[in-house]
């Protein structure tokens, strides 16, 4: 092991003295300075959980934002009135349609590809087991834009589409709970028509906040749009939503004005779809974060503000207290710079061992939070030094004032004392 450099040696020995007194000094006022501790554990406990809590809320959105996919723009359909509805017929719009998609791709030169989704209401029944999954009428091109993966079999095929094929792609989940009949080759009832189960999906989990994900793709089936009639009738061009998949994510937000002004003259300026563009709601969701986390940080500084008021009044009373003993360091020889140093690694050891025992119990309370409630939370490496850092330095703050205060006494007054 490498010796320490000769400059350094007379330092550390000299804060290993501090320390060793620090902690005698400590002990024999035990029950006060646990006191004092717990201001500074709760501040930080609440710091960790709060750091943890939010940023395990920050990634479950931004994963459910990216799986709609940044290069994405969604176009649904408007849920509306039988008097809403009405109106967009008068007005000579037929609702959100294939020929939308189609005049999208031939008229915004940036868009590489469009999948259509036409959302299902029909009876499922699994053999004898009853099941309510959401039943999607998809475009081929639905998995490759939506970027879902396949983990048996294969996805509805162009052929499934043109010749009405009655097959269905499952999700992950449904899968499981339909047993055999989950496998690719299995049956699956919907509505009076059996669907052979050609694939199943890969697991995808998409968090509780459904109001961004929309769907659910492990309790899903999917079949082809183009079999939609042969399962529960209705007109065959009309769909739920449109997926455009541009070229590049850069060129979403230029691409945007020209699809609102091609929706608008195919809709005859009915408002009977929404355009949701993923790209957009990121960047909402983390200008939202931000400011999350600054009152988060403001809430937390409190916490530890007020826990460093608490120690700064324990070390005031700890001076007042000792002032013989200040004074007797100070006949001996000790300078107001060892009496400052004293005093201060006194204040910066409460408040280092309430950060350490703070972090312990955050994380705790962050874990069983996380077990009892099921959200999702997120311990990193910053959310527990960041408190800690900020203990260390609450100390240093609250601690110079006592310090001072205790250097300044006149040795002779002090060593008169009783």
């Amino acid at each position: 092991m490498a010796a320490l450099p000769d400059s350094l040696s007379p330092l550390l020995l000299k804060l290993e003295a501090h320390l060793r007194y620090a902690s005698r000094s400590l002990w024999q006022h035990r029950l006060r300075a646990l006191l004092s501790v717990l201001g500074i554990v709760c501040g930080v406990s609440s710091f960790v959980a709060m750091i943890c809590v939010g940023e395990g809320a920050k990634r479950e959105t931004l994963a459910q934002i990216e799986q709609l996919g940044t290069s994405n723009v969604l176009v649904r359909a408007a849920a509306m009135s039988s008097e809403q509805a009405g109106e967009a017929r008068q007005r000579g719009s037929r609702g959100l349609e294939l020929a939308d998609g189609e005049r999208l791709r031939a008229s915004v030169t940036s868009v590489a590809e469009v999948a259509a989704v036409l959302e299902m209401k029909v009876t499922t029944l699994a053999l004898s087991r009853q099941t309510v999954p959401q039943i999607l009428a998809v475009t081929p091109n639905f998995g490759s834009v939506q970027g879902l993966d396949i983990a048996v079999g294969r996805f509805i095929a162009e052929a499934d589409s043109t010749e009405r094929n009655l097959v269905c792609v499952l999700g992950h989940g449904l899968a499981l709970s339909l047993g055999t009949a989950g496998r690719p080759g299995g049956l699956l009832r919907l509505h009076n028509s059996l669907c052979k189960v050609v694939g199943v999906l890969h697991e995808r989990k998409t968090g509780k906040s459904s109001a961004i994900a929309a769907r659910d793709f492990d309790n899903t089936v999917l079949v082809p749009l183009g079999a939609v009639g042969a399962l529960a009738g209705g007109r065959p061009d009309a769909v739920s939503e449109l997926v455009l998949r541009l070229a590049a994510a850069k060129e979403v937000l230029p691409a945007l004005p020209l699809i609102r002004r091609v929706l608008e003259v195919n809709h005859r300026g009915a408002d009977d779809y929404s355009i949701i563009v993923p790209q957009e709601l990121l960047r909402q969701a983390q200008r939202t974060q931000a400011t999350f986390d600054a009152v988060l940080g403001s809430v937390a500084a409190i916490s530890l503000l007020v826990g460093g008021i608490g120690i700064m009044n324990v070390m005031l009373a700890s001076v007042m207290e000792r002032r013989r003993e200040i004074g007797i360091r100070r006949a001996v020889g000790a300078t107001q710079r060892h009496i400052t140093a004293q005093f201060m690694t006194e204040t910066v050891l409460l408040t280092s061992v309430g950060g350490v025992l703070g972090i312990a119990v955050g994380v705790l309370g962050t874990l069983m939070l996380g077990t009892v409630t099921g959200w999702v939370t997120a311990i990193s490496a910053w959310a527990l030094l960041l408190p800690l850092l900020m203990s260390a330095l609450t100390g240093l703050f609250f601690g110079l004032y006592p310090a001072l205060q205790a250097a300044r006494l006149d040795p002779i007054a002090a060593l008169r004392y009783e």
